[in-house]
């Protein structure tokens, strides 16, 4: 993968991510300088994955607080949500939706991918290992909610090109 697509694809995500917030969760958020990381961190209590396949192979991973969840799809929703699955079920369409619109985007840059139903995991501290790769790039982009909690969006893309 080369620096420029790769460049593109963390913008990508980054804007697509502060829209889904913006229009549908109706918050603010603020993108945080994105970086690299050699594992995935522990994750938070409630996390959305989806996997990419095509043109870049890999997975987006979501991972949030169950507060912050709360507010969020009482917001999509416009009523105070408690039940726990409804949480998640939210979380799992907020994921899908911020992956959508970065293949969206990225397909009118001639890169195509494929993107599989959310797969959610429910717990605070659970790791996810992934497969080796010739090249691997892990990159975390935090975010900032207007209360000032704090979510991230892991990409994760093998490149198992020579």
């Amino acid at each position: 993968m080369n620096e420029k697509l790769y460049q593109h694809i963390v913008k990508s995500f980054t804007a697509s991510t502060s829209n889904v917030f913006q229009t549908m969760i109706f918050t603010n958020i603020e993108a945080r300088q994105p970086f690299l990381r050699s594992v995935l961190p522990d994750l938070a209590d409630i996390t959305g994955i989806i996997s990419l396949t095509g043109d870049i192979m890999g997975s987006v991973i979501l991972s949030i607080d169950n507060q912050t969840a709360q507010k969020a799809i009482s917001n999509m929703l416009g009523d105070q949500i408690q039940n726990q699955q409804e949480i998640i079920d939210g979380i799992g369409e907020i994921t899908n939706v911020i992956v959508g619109m970065a293949k969206t985007d990225l397909s009118n840059s001639s890169c195509d991918f494929e993107i599989s139903v959310p797969v959610m995991v429910i717990g605070k501290g659970a790791n996810i290992k992934h497969l080796s790769a010739k090249k691997r790039y892990l990159t975390t982009i935090p975010f900032e909610t207007e209360d000032g909690s704090v979510f991230h969006l892991e990409l994760f893309f093998k490149d198992d090109n020579p």
